[in-house]
C-alpha cells in the first residue's frame, strides 16, 4: 500500500510540475527577453546620445575616420560603417524664414519651404536599408558626398521637409537642430518574437 501511495504522489508531482510549467516557462522566457531588450535599449540610446553630442559640436561624420568612431561607440551591436545590424542617421534641421530664402538666392514667391523645418545636412552610417529617418528622406541626388544639401534644394524641394518637426522642437527662422536616430536589430531575440520585437529605436536632439 505504501508503495502505491508513493507512486501516486510521484505521479501527482509530475502532473503538478507540468501544469505549473505551462505558466512558469513562458514567464521566465519573457523575463529574460525583457531584460535583454532593456539592456539593448540602453546601449542604443547611448550610441544616439554620444553621436549627437559630437555632431552638435561640428564633428564631420561624412569622413570615414569619424564614422569608424561611431562604429566603435556601437561596439557589441554588430554594426559596420556600411552594413551590419544597425543604422545611425544624422540630420541637421533648419527653420526657413524670409531671410534664409533671400540669402539662398531664391525669391520668396519661389521659396516653397518657407516657414518649414527642412533637412540641410544628412549622413547615414551603417546598414541604410534597415530604416529610413522619421523626419524626412531627401532625394539621394540632393545630398552631396559631404552630406550637405544645396540651399536651392532645401529651400524648394519637398523631400527635405521634416514633417511635424515643429511639434518636437520649436525653432525660430534660421535656428537649427541636430538630430541623431539610431536603429538596431537583435537577431538573437528572433526566437522570442512572440514576446517582444527584436529591434530598438532611439532619437536624440541637440
Amino acid at each position: 500500500m505504501r508503495g502505491n501511495n508513493r507512486k501516486r504522489q510521484r505521479g501527482n508531482q509530475v502532473i503538478e510540475f507540468a501544469l505549473c510549467s505551462v505558466f512558469l516557462v513562458p514567464l521566465f522566457l519573457g523575463t529574460v527577453v525583457v531584460g535583454m531588450r532593456l539592456g539593448r535599449s540602453i546601449q542604443v540610446t547611448q550610441v544616439a546620445r554620444d553621436t549627437a553630442h559630437m555632431y552638435a559640436r561640428f564633428v564631420d561624420f561624412s569622413k570615414t575616420g569619424n564614422q569608424d568612431m561611431v562604429v566603435r561607440i556601437a561596439s557589441g551591436l554588430r554594426m559596420t560603417r556600411t552594413g551590419g545590424n544597425g543604422v545611425v542617421i544624422l540630420s541637421q534641421v533648419m527653420r526657413i524664414g524670409d531671410q534664409q530664402c533671400t540669402e539662398g538666392g531664391v525669391a520668396i514667391a519661389d521659396c516653397f519651404n518657407r516657414l518649414q523645418s527642412v533637412v540641410i545636412h544628412r549622413v547615414v552610417i551603417g546598414n541604410s536599408p534597415l530604416r529610413q529617418s522619421s523626419l524626412a528622406t531627401p532625394t539621394p541626388s540632393l545630398v552631396g558626398t559631404d552630406g550637405k544639401i544645396a540651399p536651392v534644394n532645401y529651400l524648394r524641394d519637398a523631400s527635405v521637409v521634416a514633417t511635424n518637426f515643429s511639434s518636437i522642437l520649436v525653432m525660430n527662422p534660421g535656428e537649427m537642430g541636430y538630430v541623431v536616430e539610431a536603429y538596431f536589430i537583435s537577431p538573437e531575440l528572433d526566437s522570442f518574437g512572440a514576446y517582444l520585437p527584436n529591434a530598438v529605436y532611439s532619437r536624440c536632439i541637440f
